[in-house]
């Protein structure tokens, strides 16, 4: 890898509310007028007990979901003024990481990074450059190997190059060493922040992991859908 200048979106969020409404007709709000920001290129934590609004928080931030109320904005685009069309045009600058990895379990490897330009192209430079980014994540040799036969950090690995295959300029991972002993998670976190200063991302991270969030520059709590 080598080093590139901050490229990494800057993200605003201003008086952001969003109330789910459940099954049996229960309203719990999930953020409720949360405003933080977020500098280009920076790595920030968002710390707080299951039911904080850091999932939420995370799917406004990439476009994922839309809050009842207020304004987020990354760089000088108004998510929350966008179309449908325009969010999801938004969306594919944005890598997303997920505790579970959320891998294709009949794909391999290099199939598994392909997934987020399938619907868009397919061709020889996708698969040149699948398999450049399993090697920029230390997995060179194992393309066409499937989840089953890579262990949890190699996994998380996987779906950390799929985040990258289409150039994003930020990074949104939810509870990325959720599910990995410590060892691991400390070498996938190593990794993100390696790619931090390679790509110039602005990341943000979900986590319950103190250590993790003391290793980033900023750690937003939340505390019953506000910050604390």
């Amino acid at each position: 890898m080598t080093t590139t200048e901050l490229t990494g979106r800057s993200l605003r969020v201003e008086s952001c509310s969003r109330t789910y409404t459940t099954p049996g007709g229960v309203s719990i709000k999930a953020l409720d007028e949360v405003s933080v920001g977020f500098p280009a290129g920076s790595v920030t934590a968002l710390c707080g007990p299951s039911g904080s609004g850091k999932s939420t928080l995370l799917h406004l931030l990439g476009g994922m979901d839309r809050p009842d109320a207020g304004s987020i904005w990354a760089d000088d685009d108004e998510l929350t003024a966008m179309s449908t069309s325009q969010l999801v045009g938004y969306r594919r600058t944005v890598g997303f990481v997920f505790q579970s990895f959320a891998l294709l379990p009949a794909l391999t490897a290099r199939d598994n990074v392909m997934l987020p330009v399938l619907p868009y192209r397919s061709g020889k430079q996708d698969l040149s450059r699948a398999a450049a980014l399993l090697a920029d994540v230390g997995l060179e040799g194992r393309e066409d190997a499937v989840p089953s036969q890579l262990s949890g950090g190699q996994r998380q690995r996987v779906a950390i190059a799929r985040a990258l295959m289409g150039d994003p300029r930020l990074l949104v991972a939810d509870e990325p060493t959720g599910n990995l002993d410590s060892a691991t998670g400390t070498e996938i976190v190593d990794l993100l922040f390696e790619l931090r200063a390679t790509r110039g991302l602005t990341i943000v991270i979900g986590t319950h992991d103190e250590a993790l969030a003391g290793r980033c520059d900023t750690t937003v709590r939340l505390h019953d859908g506000r910050v604390a």
